[in-house]
C-alpha cells in the first residue's frame, strides 16, 4: 500500500540551506564581512575600556589598604581585637617603644632586694590598684561565668560582677616571690602585713608560691617574648673579677603603656556591696 505522507523540503528552506555555504565555508546566514568587522572591532574598544577600568579599580583598592595600613595604630580597637582577647581596658592600651635597662648585676634598680623603700616602690605597681566591676554585656563578652560574684555600686545602684585586671596580680605574684627571697625579713612579720607576713605556716606559704609561679610561667608562655639578645664583655664586671661574655639584655621591646593602665584601672575602680 503506497505511504500517504511524503518528506518533501520545501525551496524556501533548501535555498537557505545552500546559503549557508559557500565555497566549502561555513558563513552565518545574512552576514556579510563588513558587518562582522564592524561588531568586533567595536568589542574590541569595549574591551579595552573594560581593562582600563577593571585595573583603576585594583589601584584604588591597593592605595585604599596601604592608607589604611599607614594611619591604623597598633592602639585602635579594631587592631587590638583582631591581635588580643576582648578587655575593656582597651581604651587605656598606648604601645611606646622600650629599651630595658637590665644589666648582667643588679644594683640600681628600685624593685631589687628588701626594706621599705623597695616595699612602697613595688605596692605602688602590684598592691595600690583597686578593682573593678564590669556589666552583664562585658562579662559575656570575656566568656566569664555567669556564677561569678555580683556586686552593686552603692554610688551609682548598678549591678555588675567583681573583676580584676591581670597585670596587678602577676606583679603581685612577683613581688611574694621576691619577698620570699628574704624570707628572713617578711616571714611571719604581721607589721609589715602582705602574703609572706600573714602566711598561716610555711605550708600556706609555699602553696601561695607555687600558684604565682604557675601564674607567671602560664603568662610568660603565653606572651612568648621574640626578642633577641646578644653577648659581650662588661668591663665594669671585669673591674670586679668578674670574667667572661654574659647576655646583653638591653634590647627594644613594644610595650604597652603601665601608666596608661593603671590610671585607667583606678579611674574606674568601684566601691560595692556584695549580694547576698
Amino acid at each position: 500500500m503506497p505511504s500517504l505522507y511524503h518528506s518533501v523540503p520545501l525551496d524556501e528552506e533548501q535555498q537557505n540551506l545552500n546559503g549557508l555555504h559557500e565555497k566549502g565555508t561555513w558563513r552565518p546566514l545574512g552576514l556579510d564581512r563588513h558587518v562582522i568587522s564592524t561588531t568586533a572591532s567595536s568589542f574590541q574598544k569595549h574591551w579595552v575600556w573594560l581593562v582600563h577600568a577593571m585595573l583603576l579599580s585594583v589601584s584604588m583598592t591597593l592605595f585604599a589598604l596601604s592608607f589604611c595600613a599607614k594611619t591604623t595604630s597598633p592602639s585602635d580597637p579594631g587592631f587590638l581585637s583582631q591581635i588580643a582577647t576582648y578587655s575593656p581596658l582597651f581604651p587605656a592600651v598606648k604601645y611606646e617603644l622600650q629599651k630595658f635597662p637590665l644589666a648582667p648585676v643588679m644594683k640600681d634598680s628600685p624593685y631589687a632586694g628588701y626594706g621599705p623603700d623597695v616595699d612602697r616602690a613595688w605596692d605602688a605597681i602590684a598592691n595600690d590598684n583597686a578593682d573593678i566591676m564590669i556589666t552583664e554585656e562585658e562579662r559575656i563578652k570575656l566568656g566569664l561565668s555567669p556564677d561569678s560574684l555580683r556586686i552593686q555600686d552603692p554610688k551609682t545602684g548598678k549591678w555588675g560582677y567583681r573583676a580584676g585586671v591581670e597585670v596587678f596580680h602577676q606583679l603581685h605574684c612577683l613581688n611574694l616571690l621576691r619577698q620570699v627571697v628574704y624570707k628572713d625579713e617578711y616571714y611571719g612579720r604581721k607589721d609589715l602585713g602582705g602574703d609572706v607576713g600573714d602566711a598561716e605556716g610555711i605550708e600556706d606559704l609555699l602553696g601561695h608560691v607555687d600558684h604565682c609561679i604557675e601564674a607567671i610561667r602560664e603568662n610568660l608562655m603565653c606572651q612568648g617574648d621574640v626578642g633577641v639578645f646578644t653577648f659581650k664583655l662588661f668591663p665594669e664586671l671585669a673591674d670586679q673579677g668578674i670574667e667572661g661574655e654574659w647576655p646583653d639584655f638591653s634590647i627594644n621591646h613594644m610595650c604597652r603603656n603601665f601608666d596608661s593602665i593603671k590610671k585607667w584601672n583606678n579611674d574606674h575602680a568601684a566601691a560595692w556591696d556584695h549580694n547576698a
